[in-house]
């Protein structure tokens, strides 16, 4: 099956999934283990499986965002058997782990000041937005709801956050994902994106004016879609056939990094906007490369390099990799 049309048939699958399980997030990050396993393939399943016990040696780091000033990664990790919230120092290579729940928890992000970190976490049955100090300590729930809310984005004054949740979802539009904001005390929840389609993976440009997203659209293509900060003059940027995501703004504003499989495997892409160039930055045909955040100066790009194994149950490993973008 041609990638692109395999990429459909997995949306439809997480699509269901979301329904009884949340958005289903890839995962990746540093595990210096997968030179161990089987040579890669480009197959995918269709479904998620989590590993079993004795096949973790190949582990799965995922969804890198750095810290404001620069010194550490924060990120999400099967290293403990489940995936939970881990920051590290590439330059030390000094690894914390966060939070340790027995649940997935997952997609950090710090705050403007470096003080806190937003994540997803399913410890109440279902997706949910949480706030912990950047030591770990203070966990609690934002979003407090029965809906799934995932994907936390903060606004540049550290006052609100973004996330996709389906709590808008209808028996019409049972699939339907939009687009959310809420004050970081959970208050103040107002609807950003009002749409029959999904949209996922918010991203506030630095000065708060404008959100991409990654959107479904109707014929099941994933695009990057940039809107304003009211949900407004929706447009699609770089459009193409192939699968697109994971998009996150340049610290000036100027630019957006993400995924695309438009060349066969899925790299990291530059979007400018001043010429609307689209410029490829990775290069690696036999792995699929994820998620990337800038570094607060722009300089570089860390991301997730995911590498997919056919073994029973099916499942990937991954690493945090980082690259200069100039």
């Amino acid at each position: 099956m041609h990638r692109s049309a395999r990429r459909r048939a997995l949306a439809e699958a997480l699509l269901a999934v979301f329904r009884e399980h949340g958005l289903v997030v890839a995962a990746i990050l540093v595990s210096c283990l997968t030179a161990c396993a089987p040579p890669a393939t480009d197959e995918r399943p269709d479904e998620d499986v989590r590993p079993a016990p004795e096949l973790l040696n190949r582990v799965t780091n995922a969804y890198p965002a750095w810290s404001p000033d620069g010194r550490n990664i924060a990120y999400m990790s099967t290293a403990d058997g489940d995936f939970d919230v881990y920051v590290v120092n590439p330059e030390a290579g000094e690894r914390r782990q966060l939070t340790d729940t027995g649940v997935r928890d997952g997609t950090p992000t710090w705050s403007p000041d470096g003080e806190r970190i937003a994540f997803q976490s399913f410890r109440d049955g279902h997706s949910q937005i949480y706030l912990m100090n950047a030591d770990g300590s203070g966990q609690r729930n934002l979003s407090n709801n029965g809906w799934h809310d995932e994907h936390p984005s903060w606004s540049a004054d550290g006052e609100r956050l973004l996330f996709a949740s389906n709590r808008a979802a209808t028996p019409d539009a049972p699939d339907n994902v939009d687009i959310f904001e809420m004050r970081v005390d959970g208050s103040g929840v107002r609807r950003i994106t009002s749409t029959p389609e999904v949209e996922t993976y918010p991203s506030w440009s630095p000065d708060g004016s404008r959100i991409a997203v990654r959107k479904i659209m109707p014929d099941g293509n994933w695009e990057i879609v940039v809107l304003r900060a009211d949900g407004s003059d929706p447009r699609a940027v770089a459009p193409h056939p192939a699968a697109d995501g994971w998009p996150v703004w340049s610290p000036d504003g100027r630019r957006l990094v993400f995924s695309s499989e438009r060349a066969g495997t899925a790299d990291l892409w530059l979007f400018e906007f001043e010429t609307e160039e689209v410029l490829r930055l990775t290069w690696d045909d036999e792995a699929d490369e994820r998620q990337p955040w800038f570094s607060p100066a722009g300089r570089r790009v860390a991301y997730a390099r995911y590498r997919w194994y056919p073994d029973q149950p099916f499942y990937e490993a991954s690493d945090i990799m980082t690259i200069d973008v100039r």
